[in-house]
């Protein structure tokens, strides 16, 4: 699929007066050349000559002259503190997937990419390239033929073991990835650039907020069991852990006169589905724990309807999705698209505009205020508690 879109947007810029001092960096200075005739070396030679500096920065071309008048240009630069506005005219982004593997997420990760770029109103090219899986061969061919189609920048939403295999491709393609965090990712490599969240610090943050006696539900899959392991690990007492099968919805036999879960920290490493079926019996068997937690897998705003209120008044949830501006917010819903809940859909939209103000087009002011360190998206991470009708924050005072 590849879209040409061309969008035309009027800007009213009102500027004011600040009677304030402010902490705000140093003004940068662009230099904008008004002439219509080209400048050669003599030319440039003549402006040093005569002091007309400005117009010898105006009129310097990169690559086309002596090496002294390219030193003298850096010096100038650097002297005048001279910004170059890098802005380039048509964008190029390709969307790499494994559409046998992520499945819904191929239509959502599209549409969150093709928001960001309507948003921006810029001219795009943006096109979909498709693994099928993540075998080594597949992905291969995938990295080749994007390279053939001369995109530089891609954004991949893998699994650990697809992120595994394209980090083994020798390739100098720009990777974003939305789905994994940098710390499951064993490289130096620095093309790869990640945004999936840390589970283990959303662990360490709701730890604060438990007793020492420590509960563990858990479903099958791998993000179950890494979320167990960060909290085995934690120094809190674990009196129950529980693995539950992905087709068992009968928990009588676990649940009943189950002594263990009383006055308990339960954590509920288990989908949004099961979490809430597991909130509803604990009250039904009577089962009075002293808080529940769960992670991103359950910031969903289903778990205020599929769970009555006295279930979930006792339950703390961390979240790393931050803000996102209105602009892009009412496109995504056009697009029928969720970046308010949906934690890769929120990834996927720091790493286009990322890549969108890094490379693209310097002037343009980010969306998101997320940074990037060390080739990883750093987020911040708020404690939740559902209410009757949303999520608020919990302020934490002392940790």
């Amino acid at each position: 699929m590849r879209l040409f879109l061309t969008l035309i947007f009027i800007t009213v810029v009102s500027m004011a007066k600040s009677l304030y001092l402010s902490m705000l960096p140093l003004p940068k200075m662009t230099i904008i050349n008004l002439e219509t005739k080209e400048c050669d070396v003599g030319c440039l030679n003549n402006y040093l000559n005569n002091g007309q500096i400005f117009s010898f920065l105006s009129n310097y071309k990169k690559g086309l002259y002596d090496e002294n008048l390219t030193k003298e240009y850096e010096t100038l630069k650097i002297k005048f503190n001279i910004y170059e506005h890098k802005k380039v005219q048509n964008i190029k982004i390709a969307l790499m997937v494994p559409k046998n593997v992520i499945g819904r997420y191929t239509i959502s990760t599209t549409n969150t990419i093709l928001s960001y770029l309507l948003a921006k109103g810029v001219n795009f090219d943006f096109e979909l390239f498709n693994s099928n899986d993540e075998t080594v061969e597949n992905i291969t061919n995938t990295v080749r033929k994007i390279e053939e189609e001369g995109f530089h920048f891609v954004i991949a939403p893998y699994t650990s073991k697809g992120v595994t295999n394209l980090l083994s491709i020798d390739t100098d393609l720009i990777f974003y990835i939305p789905t994994i965090n940098k710390s499951d990712a064993i490289t130096q490599k620095t093309n790869f650039i990640f945004g999936g969240i840390d589970y283990k610090k959303q662990i360490e943050k709701l730890l604060i907020f438990t007793n020492d006696k420590i509960a563990i539900f858990s479903d099958e899959g791998n993000i179950g069991f890494k979320l167990s392991s960060y909290i085995e690990n934690s120094d809190k007492k674990i009196v129950y852990k529980k693995i539950i099968p992905q087709k068992l919805t009968r928990f009588k036999p676990f649940l009943k006169e189950n002594k263990k879960l009383e006055n308990s920290s339960i954590f509920l490493n288990t989908p949004l589905v099961k979490t809430s079926l597991l909130a509803s019996q604990f009250r039904f068997y009577e089962i009075a724990p002293y808080a529940l937690f769960s992670t991103q897998i359950n910031y969903n705003p289903l778990l205020l309807s599929l769970t009555q209120y006295d279930d979930r008044k006792d339950m703390y949830i961390a979240n790393s999705i931050g803000h996102s501006i209105d602009k892009l917010v009412a496109i995504n819903k056009l697009l029928d698209n969720n970046i308010l809940f949906d934690w890769i859909n929120y990834s996927t939209s720091i790493g286009i505009d990322y890549i969108y103000t890094l490379y693209f087009d310097s002037y343009s002011k980010r969306f998101f205020d997320e940074n990037i360190l060390n080739n990883q998206v750093q987020y911040n991470i708020k404690i939740l508690k559902p209410t009757k009708s949303a999520f608020k924050e919990v302020i934490i005072l002392d940790q």
